[in-house]
C-alpha cells in the first residue's frame, strides 16, 4: 500500500506540474537547433549586406616605406639638378648674338627656360624630400594605415604632392632642354651649303622633336593614367596650389606668402620677355 501511495503522489506531482506549464530540459542538441530556426530572414539579409562576419582591413606599420620614398627619389632628382645647371651655362656666345635666324633664337630661349625650370624644380623636389625624410625619422605621426599610399596623403599631404609633382614636371623640362639643345648643338635649324643638306637638317631637326615628343606624351599619358587622385597632372597642378595658397594665405605663413609673390612676379616677367620677343618680329616685319 506505501508503493502504491508514493506511486500515486508523483504521477498526480507531474500532472500538476505539466499543468502550470513545467517541462523537463531537453537535450542540449535540440536547444540548439531550436535557436537556429528562430533567426529570421531579416537577420540573415542583414548579415549579407554588411559582409557577414568578414573581418576589417589590417592595418599596417608603413614606416620603412615612407623613408624608402623620400630617400629613393632624391637619387634621380639630384641627377637632373646636376645637368641642368651644367647646361644652363652653354650657347652663352650664341645668346649674345643678335644676328641669330628667329626660329633659332626662340629655340635658345626655350632651351635655357627649360634648363632654368629642371634645375629649380629638382632641387626644391631634393630640398622637401630631405626635409619630409627628416620628419620621418623623428617618428611623431600615425604610421598605421591599409596602404602605404594612405598613409602618405595623410600625414605628409603637402610634402608628397610637392615631392611629386616638381620630380615628374622637372623631368618634362629636361625632355624639352634635350631636345632644344640636340637643335641647337648640330645646327638643324640652320640653312645648309645647298638644297640637299638643308633638306638632310630638316629632316633630322623634325626626327629630333618626333622621337624626344613621343617619348614625353609616353610618359604623359602613364603618369596621367597612374595619378590615383586626380584624373592627370593639370588636377595634381591645382590641387597644389591650392595648398600653397592656403599655406600662405590662411595659416599666414610670411615667407610663404613671400614666395609666392616672387613666382607670381617671376611668371609676369616671363610673359612680358615672350610678348617683347614677339613685338619686336612684328615691327622688323612691318618694316
Amino acid at each position: 500500500m506505501k508503493a502504491f501511495a508514493s506511486i500515486a503522489i508523483l504521477f498526480l506531482s507531474y500532472t500538476a506540474g505539466a499543468a502550470s506549464g513545467f517541462q523537463l530540459p531537453q537535450s542540449t542538441t535540440s536547444s540548439a537547433s531550436t535557436l537556429s530556426m528562430s533567426i529570421s530572414p531579416s537577420s540573415i539579409s542583414s548579415l549579407l549586406v554588411r559582409g557577414g562576419a568578414a573581418a576589417e582591413p589590417a592595418l599596417q606599420n608603413f614606416y620603412g616605406d615612407a623613408l624608402g620614398f623620400f630617400g629613393g627619389i632624391r637619387i634621380p632628382a639630384s641627377f637632373l639638378a646636376g645637368s641642368s645647371l651644367a647646361a644652363m651655362f652653354i650657347f652663352k656666345t650664341k645668346a649674345d648674338n643678335g644676328e641669330l635666324p628667329k626660329l633659332e633664337r626662340r629655340v635658345l630661349g626655350f632651351y635655357h627656360l627649360n634648363s632654368l625650370l629642371a634645375f629649380l624644380l629638382s632641387l626644391n623636389t631634393i630640398a622637401t624630400a630631405t626635409v619630409a625624410h627628416t620628419a620621418v625619422l623623428h617618428g611623431r605621426f600615425d604610421k598605421m594605415a591599409e596602404t602605404a599610399y594612405m598613409m602618405m596623403r595623410r600625414e605628409f599631404g603637402y610634402e608628397f604632392i610637392t615631392v611629386r609633382w616638381s620630380f615628374l614636371c622637372s623631368l618634362f623640362c629636361f625632355l624639352g632642354m634635350i631636345a632644344s639643345r640636340l637643335l641647337i648643338e648640330f645646327d638643324l635649324l640652320k640653312k645648309g651649303s645647298n638644297d640637299e643638306e638643308t633638306k638632310n637638317k630638316k629632316d633630322t631637326g623634325l626626327l629630333v622633336v618626333c622621337s624626344l615628343g613621343a617619348l614625353a606624351t609616353h610618359l604623359l599619358s602613364y603618369v596621367n593614367q597612374n595619378l590615383w587622385c586626380w584624373h592627370s597632372l593639370i588636377g595634381m597642378t591645382i590641387q597644389l596650389v591650392k595648398i600653397i595658397v592656403k599655406r600662405a594665405f590662411v595659416e599666414a605663413r610670411p615667407l610663404q606668402i613671400v614666395s609666392v609673390g616672387l613666382t607670381a612676379a617671376s611668371a609676369f616677367y616671363v610673359a612680358k620677355l615672350g610678348l617683347r620677343e614677339l613685338k619686336g618680329e612684328t615691327e622688323g616685319v612691318t618694316d
